[in-house]
């Protein structure tokens, strides 16, 4: 979701689906119901507007932090969604980003959404050169988020800067009067990004923070796999799984969260050049089960097919169930 591309069939800029049309997202979610059953709210219309750089400052681990002000009516965005980022012209890119958004301010009419990412590419590095005050366009909210009404104690699993939605979701659990345990994992301490945020916002929040680190240079020594399975008695049966990260963590997450019957929902990283859907271009491919349970004639040409959903418009958030984790990349 930190990679990029095109609003194919956005909006023109600050406009809402026309009345009458049926919006890409609201098709999404009518078959998302009937073919995988995961997620019971309905998505937001989504815009394009014209934002505004209010804050963009270093956050350490060579990752920046971006804050956006966006007009009304475009709607805030749930955890685990994520947004369209086109910079304009002139720019290097003409593409826009995916952004996960990690985290939400709505004092009074203004709406400003918050941001972690890493600048690694031609598009990144001319976000991270925008000093506040520039203009940037923004296509969302798009895609599922976290289905943080489930029951069960809810257990937050973060790889790397994966920490950053999650302590979105974090938010609106305790804005819910619930409580979370958040596990943090990374190669080493370097790499848990944001680590002093997270532990000041669970702090706040009554949450509980648990660490993990491959080279043991911080919490535990081990993958946060390891730290689940040891946790995971000691939290409060039933839980309800979480998780953002590489694709390698949520793999590892999918199959310990089907191994113990305990739902998991993972939020995934693909090339969405649209967010939307028409492009086709963030495949992601289905579980057995999934594909048995397909029918197309009842399926929106603006999901997937009976071998692969798509990315923006059936996830980015999947239950562990939905996909084919020997063949995700």
């Amino acid at each position: 979701m930190r990679g990029a591309r095109a609003a194919g069939s956005a909006a023109a800029p600050g406009r809402e689906v026309a009345r009458g049309e049926t919006p890409p997202a609201a098709l999404a979610t009518a078959a998302a119901q009937r073919t995988a059953a995961t997620h019971a709210h309905a998505l937001p219309r989504w815009l394009q507007a014209r934002a505004t750089v209010t804050r963009h400052l270093d956050y350490g681990a060579d990752h920046r932090w971006l804050d956006l002000e966006v007009p009304a009516p475009f709607e805030a965005p749930a955890p685990g969604q994520f947004v369209e980022l086109l910079l304009a012209p002139p720019s290097p890119v003409v593409l826009p980003r995916p952004m996960s958004v990690a985290a939400v301010d709505t004092r009074g009419a203004r709406l400003t959404m918050g941001f972690l990412y890493a600048a690694v590419g031609n598009g990144t590095r001319a976000l991270a050169a925008l000093p506040p005050g520039a203009a940037v366009d923004v296509l969302g909210p798009l895609g599922h988020g976290f289905p943080l009404a489930r029951p069960g104690t809810p257990v937050l699993i973060a790889g790397g800067r994966g920490v950053a939605p999650l302590l979105f979701a974090a938010e609106a659990l305790a804005r819910a009067g619930r409580r979370c345990e958040l596990l943090f994992g990374a190669r080493d301490r370097a790499r848990l990004v944001g680590l002093d945020r997270a532990r000041e916002q669970l702090l706040a929040m009554g949450g509980r923070l648990h660490l993990a680190t491959d080279d043991g240079s911080e919490g535990r020594a081990g993958d946060v796999v390891g730290l689940l399975d040891s946790l995971a008695p000691s939290f409060g049966a039933p839980l309800v799984i979480h998780a953002c990260g590489p694709h390698a963590m949520l793999a590892a997450v999918a199959r310990w969260g089907m191994r113990h019957r305990v739902p998991a929902f993972l939020a995934m990283e693909s090339v969405m050049a649209c967010g939307t859907g028409v492009c086709r271009g963030c495949p992601l491919p289905r579980s057995a089960s999934r594909r048995a349970e397909f029918r197309e004639a009842e399926t929106p040409s603006l999901l997937g097919n009976r071998e692969f959903a798509m990315c923006c418009t059936e996830g980015p958030v999947f239950d562990a169930r939905d996909l084919d984790w020997e063949r995700v990349e």
